[in-house]
């Protein structure tokens, strides 16, 4: 199921082909790095996707991050942190400005620490009710501090 930053559910149209299958040629396709050198001489374009473990080296798809539109971080584990530092890393000292997507074993409860590191959207189990998304991105949204701007201007409405 996929959840945008607000924690509604999204039709999904990415294609997400496995790491032993030979991609065929689709828009919106996310491909492992190891896919990514075949799938273009094959094609001659560039998968528009990119599929990550949260090890990944930044630094060894740097060169990609132009052609992308939507990069995908797995997390292997609900307590594996390391996914967290990819996206900061992919965003703050990368520039990547696309979509960027945490796939995994993830909870509702995470979901705060996720929009906060730079990621808009999730991949998540069914198991969980969507409700659970959407209340805590809603939760997310209030918790948020709000500028001097914002305050004084609310203020003024009442």
């Amino acid at each position: 199921m996929l959840v945008d930053h607000e924690g509604q559910v999204q039709t999904d149209n990415w294609r997400y082909p496995s790491s032993d299958a030979l991609p065929t040629f689709a828009a919106r396709t996310v491909l492992q790095p190891q896919q990514w050198d075949d799938y273009h001489m094959r094609f001659g374009q560039p998968a528009e996707g990119l599929w990550l473990a949260a090890d990944q080296d930044p630094a060894q798809v740097r060169a990609l991050l132009g052609q992308l539109t939507l990069i995908v971080i797995e997390f292997a584990k609900s307590r594996d942190g390391r996914g967290f530092t990819l996206a900061r890393l992919l965003r703050e000292r990368h520039g990547f400005t696309g979509d960027l997507r945490a796939a995994g074993p993830l909870l509702p409860d995470q979901f705060a620490m996720l929009l906060q590191c730079g990621f808009t959207s999730a991949l998540v189990s069914p198991s969980v009710p969507a409700q659970r998304w959407h209340a805590a991105a809603a939760s997310h949204r209030q918790a948020r501090p709000r500028t001097l701007l914002q305050r004084l201007s609310q203020r003024s409405e009442a």
